[in-house]
């Protein structure tokens, strides 16, 4: 009797502390398994990702852009992208702002709204329209309190399209490369995935202080609510052997 009475007392206050956060992770598996990964939140039906076309002689832009780097200029990586009107070197410098150059040897310029429209076209593979001009955004807003579209990243051109999905494209503000692409399917996803996860900042540890707290309790809750059933099991046969008898 006297388990059964903790087991009914672990329950019901581990069910008020814990049962937002366990319908939580219920919901959210239920969406993780079901959500078309790829087709939906990954954007797969609604995006194609563009791929920088190279040459053997397009390596002239990048040996002539390091040889024109001032001396004892550090470099952590060097990259091809697809960018607007051709693809481009992607020089990231440490401790500096990364350069841009132009496989084609001439000078880059940032784009404007119009080039990025352009590019965009390119990309899209939804059954929508452009839904409205390229916007420059300084910083990207957060959707539904927590979602980061693109991790906090600021200074990107978006261009939005009217289908299902509201398909979001994004692209750097001084090189134009593209970035990433949205759906309201992925502001979902990452959403309930913070909230599974328990880390509403970066959405990114699942090792975090809150989630190795509320494990346990879960777990609790588990092996409570487990204990009454046995009890409960255990008491209906009782009742019931008499009338066999």
């Amino acid at each position: 009797m006297r388990i059964a009475r903790l087991a009914r007392l672990t329950h019901r206050w581990l069910s008020y502390a814990v049962a937002l956060q366990v319908l939580a992770w219920v919901i959210g598996g239920v969406l993780f398994a079901w959500l078309p990964f790829q087709p939906w939140v990954k954007a797969g039906d609604f995006a194609s990702p563009p791929v920088p076309r190279l040459q053997t002689r397009d390596g002239d832009a990048l040996v002539a852009g390091l040889q024109s780097l001032p001396p004892g200029t550090a470099l952590r990586s060097a990259a091809s992208v697809a960018g607007p009107d051709g693809a481009l070197w992607k020089l990231a410098r440490q401790d500096a702002p990364t350069l841009w150059l132009r496989v084609d040897g001439r000078p880059h310029v940032p784009p404007d709204a119009a080039t990025i429209e352009r590019f965009a076209a390119t990309i899209y593979r939804g059954p929508g329209k452009q839904a409205g001009p390229a916007t420059h955004l300084p910083e990207v807003p957060a959707r539904l309190g927590l979602v980061q579209e693109t991790g906090g990243r600021g200074k990107l051109w978006r261009v939005a399209f009217d289908d299902a999905q509201g398909t979001r494209l994004y692209f750097d503000g001084t090189s134009g490369e593209f970035v990433t692409a949205r759906t309201e399917a992925w502001v979902w996803y990452d959403l309930l995935w913070r909230l599974h996860i328990m880390d509403y900042g970066g959405g990114e540890d699942f090792n975090n202080p809150l989630l190795r707290a509320a494990a346990p309790l879960a777990l609790l809750l588990v092996l409570a609510g487990a204990i009454l059933t046995v009890q409960a099991a255990w008491r209906a046969r009782k009742r019931q052997a008499p009338l066999r008898g």
